[in-house]
């Protein structure tokens, strides 16, 4: 038992990493900025895209393990996933196309929480600690619902051009089922062939406990998202009784000229929560400081990254309201030009040049807005 309980935090702990580098319905950056960008129809890429999405989605792999775990006749296997690709399709099709809202993190929670009860069942949990067994139909059903919607509320992030909008979400649909047939290939047959060995039996509940304990992991760490977003909505909120303006998702394509030995800042204005990916490269190695500087004079400025290097490129949620960018430093004796590209919920990008104020007497910081961009609307 104490060998199992070892395994079940590692493989946990795995999934928490995992999902500390992207969500589990998160669009990862390349496809983010595609999607920004898209206009009219174009079914095979988002074919692609919802294939992709199935493959890579680990918190659906897990319940999909769970759900045919003990699944043995092909004819159990079609009906079950076919209840669960009835509620995926249903809600996926509905948020984006109806616009039917939910707080992501609270859905993903619950995504989470389907793994921990199908594991749970599979443990025969409910008849031998609560004596009964629920409608395990009904439960792919619903669960199903809120795997869908789970992908819908990430994408509802972005603003999707209407033209082409219908075909390229049944057009994406139709990927993820595709990626849902191809994931369930391997699983099926992975399992099929643990099935031939007197060890299936045997670690089958120590496996189920495995998965409960990865379900718990999701939950508890969806959870924690929600509770620091909802705390940080808290404490930026102001008193005005007027509703906030909704997040406009922008996009940036700027030059940078450093001199030699020069030093400046660049920063995007972002709300606590807000998210951006950004990469950028440079004519020459150049010193930065990947930082954001917090509106609340309580907190401290937040270093992300510091190095020296000739290009950077990632992906940023804000935990505070301020600006947040980088400090470049020239250190060498001829200019070097920096290209920054960079999408996402932001206000304003500027740049923070020092200069010597004569009339002042004094060196005094010099702001240079530049113009962003959004996608999808005409100049």
């Amino acid at each position: 038992m104490k060998r199992l309980a070892v395994t079940a935090a590692a493989l946990a702990a795995l999934v928490l990493l995992a999902g500390d580098a992207a969500s589990a319905h998160g669009v990862a950056r390349g496809d983010a900025l595609w999607l920004q960008n898209l206009k009219g129809a174009a079914i095979g890429p988002l074919m692609y895209l919802g294939a992709k999405h199935m493959v890579t989605g680990y918190d659906h792999l897990l319940f999909l393990v769970g759900v045919i775990f003990f699944l043995y006749r092909l004819r159990d296997v079609v009906q079950y996933v076919s209840l669960f690709t009835i509620g995926h399709s249903v809600t996926l099709l509905a948020g984006v196309l109806g616009g039917i809202r939910a707080n992501p993190y609270i859905v993903d929670a619950i995504i989470g929480f389907s793994v921990v009860y199908k594991a749970f069942e599979n443990m025969d949990g409910f008849r031998r600690v609560l004596g009964f067994q629920p409608n395990t139909k009904a439960a792919v059903l619903i669960f199903g619902l809120f795997h869908g919607f789970g992908l819908a509320t990430k994408l509802q992030e972005f603003d999707l051009p209407k033209n082409g909008l219908v075909t390229n979400m049944i057009s994406f649909n139709v990927g993820v089922e595709i990626g849902q047939v191809l994931a369930l290939t391997a699983i099926l047959g992975a399992l099929s062939y643990w099935r031939t060995h007197r060890g299936f039996q045997k670690h089958a509940f120590a496996t189920n406990f495995v998965l409960m304990a990865c379900g718990f992991v999701l939950v508890g760490y969806q959870l924690s998202g929600y509770l620091a977003t909802s705390a940080g909505s808290a404490v930026a909120a102001a008193p005005a009784t007027a509703p906030s303006a909704p997040r406009v998702y922008k996009a940036d394509a700027s030059e940078l000229t450093l001199n030699p030995h020069e030093a400046f800042e660049y920063k995007y204005r972002m709300e606590s929560g807000a998210s951006m990916v950004y990469s950028w490269i440079a004519t020459g190695k150049v010193k930065y400081e990947f930082h954001g500087d917090p509106d609340d004079p309580t907190l401290k400025v937040e270093t992300y990254e510091k190095q020296e290097n000739d290009r950077a490129a990632g992906a940023l949620t804000a935990a505070f309201a301020g600006i947040h960018g980088w400090y470049f430093e020239n250190p060498s004796d001829r200019d070097v030009i920096i290209s920054v590209n960079s999408a996402g919920f932001f206000s304003s990008a500027e740049e923070l040049r020092p200069k010597y104020d004569h009339a002042k007497h004094k060196d005094v910081v010099e702001t240079i807005p530049h113009e962003l961009t959004t996608p999808g609307q005409k100049k």
